[in-house]
């Protein structure tokens, strides 16, 4: 394996690579949460901190093109981004605050007192790509995942059907704080993996090198 020209695209296209000899398997063993989660700790979280224009390893003159795409992507809606592949299950996206204590998924609520799952709690379909991205690398790098049952609930031995996404929420003094108000983003296992490999697909594309349109 050779030492890459522009790691924070060639790294994407090399997991791209394995996702696709390993996703048959982990759906034969009914892993395919536990995958997307492999699969997103390392295909989003690397690629979006060396795209961001504040990372030591960014070449300001080289990765001009790279900062500017994540920039621009940030400010769209989040199911108008223009790395999705095929359109997004907007039914499977949910998010919204926790404004209580995180560790007891029974009783979470937001400002509101509505559960965050709630239809009337849920404002996915306005949040900008920044804002859910920034929920997913927070919730991915500090392992703020929690998998929640049918009904929303932390049951063990209870089948999977979402998967929780926490990010802390400091909007003001007094919530840093109580530090107890969070983001919480919730999608399904398939709707994970879609995101996860659209998003990659789209980092692959991004090789705007102004060397290589020089050259072109």
């Amino acid at each position: 394996m050779g030492v890459p020209d522009r790691f924070a695209i060639e790294y994407p296209q090399r997991a791209l690579q394995l996702i696709e000899l390993l996703e048959e398997p982990a759906r034969k063993h009914d892993l395919l949460g536990s995958f997307g989660l492999l699969a997103a700790a390392a295909i989003l979280t690397i690629p979006y901190e060396r795209m961001r224009a504040s990372h030591v390893l960014v070449d300001g003159e080289r990765d001009v093109d790279l900062v500017k795409s994540l920039k621009t992507l940030e400010k769209t809606k989040f199911f108008e981004a223009p790395f999705w592949q095929s359109a997004p299950d907007v039914g499977a996206w949910r998010q919204s605050r926790i404004v209580n204590s995180v560790d007891e998924v029974h009783g979470w609520h937001d400002q509101e007192g509505r559960h965050p799952l709630s239809d009337d709690a849920n404002t996915i379909e306005n949040r900008k790509a920044g804002e859910v991205l920034r929920v997913l690398r927070n919730a991915l790098a500090h392992g703020n995942i929690i998998y929640l049952d049918k009904n929303g609930q932390e049951i063990a031995g209870n089948r999977m059907v979402y998967m929780a996404f926490l990010s802390r929420y400091e909007e003001t003094p007094e919530q840093r704080e109580q530090a107890e108000t969070y983001r919480v983003l919730v999608t399904t296992e398939e709707a994970f993996l879609h995101f996860a490999k659209s998003w990659a697909n789209w980092v692959c594309g991004l090789d705007l090198d102004p060397r290589v349109a020089k050259a072109a």
